[in-house]
């Protein structure tokens, strides 16, 4: 078992949008001195409250201001992007950083409508389904393209390779990730459906035994229950599901009026409580030990659901591998 940190850059509270960056880079740097394995951020466009829009600039980024950890983005937004250029650049940054890149893709707008047009302008009309691009985008970073020989990422695709993930929530993305031999993180802090969770993480690893499974989860430390109900009120979301499968969560009703506002595609909306794990740092393991001992999961992947600095700090601390599971290893817990 190990644990992860997926970082998706919000502006904290008190924080201009440059201290909220700072924040990002000295978060990597504490995990990385704490023993997680992962620290990955997203991709984001035009949202009131998040500032990542580039995971490949914050990945190399990050990268510099580490040592161990290893660092990837959580995801590449593939309908937005050329995915030979992707396969480029994150090959590149694997030469900068060898063995520590991890390339997370994932299918959703990752947006407003309006973000995702402009994004898409000079895309060609009949763009190839995502599952057509990723398997493109593997097959460039894996160099089994059909004009490999003369068509390349880089000059040297041997040395040092991304290691490639599939972002989903759903039974079929996870099919699809196995089907291709490809490591796969399941957005439970998304899905919120522990039944699913564990029926997903089931069918992956019979069909693919050597991927990596990673369940992404809404984790914080909460001493008492006026923390916990402080979290809660924080975390009220709405889920938008598009026509074509497509699931997007915004966590304001203004955000869900600007997409309606923007978009002729019909949406749904369904308001929700986020399924966060909430409590002591025992209360979050033996959690965290019931969901490993009921499904098949490799690594957790942390995503911290508050604007409040001093609290992502102190879950990650009090969370932190080299005090929890990397002691239970040793048999010192």
């Amino acid at each position: 078992m190990e644990f992860n940190i997926l970082n998706q850059s919000p502006v904290l509270n008190g924080h201009s949008v440059e201290q909220s960056l700072g924040h990002t880079t000295e978060l990597a740097k504490l995990a990385d001195r704490l023993g997680y394995k992962r620290y990955f951020v997203s991709e984001h466009h035009n949202m009131e409250n998040v500032i990542g829009t580039s995971p490949e600039v914050l990945v190399t980024h990050l990268l510099n201001q580490t040592k161990n950890i290893n660092v990837g983005a959580g995801g590449v937004m593939l309908s937005h992007h050329n995915p030979f250029h992707v396969a480029e650049q994150f090959q590149l940054i694997s030469h900068l950083a060898p063995g520590r890149v991890n390339l997370g893709v994932g299918k959703a707008p990752g947006g407003t409508p309006l973000a995702t047009a402009a994004l898409q302008h000079e895309l060609r009309s009949d763009i190839d389904s995502f599952n057509d691009r990723f398997l493109s985008l593997k097959s460039f970073v894996d160099g089994t393209h059909d004009n490999h020989k003369v068509l390349k990422i880089s000059v040297d695709t041997e040395s040092s390779k991304p290691d490639l993930f599939l972002l989903g929530g759903s039974l079929s993305s996870a099919k699809f990730a196995a089907d291709n031999e490809v490591n796969y993180i399941f957005a439970h802090f998304i899905k919120n459906d522990e039944n699913l969770l564990k029926e997903v993480a089931s069918a992956y690893k019979e069909l693919y035994p050597d991927g990596k499974f990673i369940a992404a989860l809404s984790v914080l430390l909460t001493e008492t229950e006026k923390e916990k109900k402080a979290a809660k009120e924080e975390n009220a979301v709405y889920s938008l599901k598009f026509k074509d499968g497509r699931t997007l969560r915004v966590t304001t009703e203004k955000q869900v009026n600007d997409y309606i506002k923007n978009t002729d595609e019909k949406i749904e909306v369904e308001k929700s409580q986020l399924d966060m794990i909430l409590g002591t740092k025992d209360e979050i393991l033996s959690k965290l030990n019931e969901l490993s001992n009921s499904c098949p999961i490799d690594e957790f992947m942390f995503h911290l659901p508050t604007a409040d600095a001093a609290l992502r700090n102190l879950t990650i601390e009090t969370l932190a591998p080299i005090h929890t599971i990397h002691k239970e290893k040793a048999g010192i817990l």
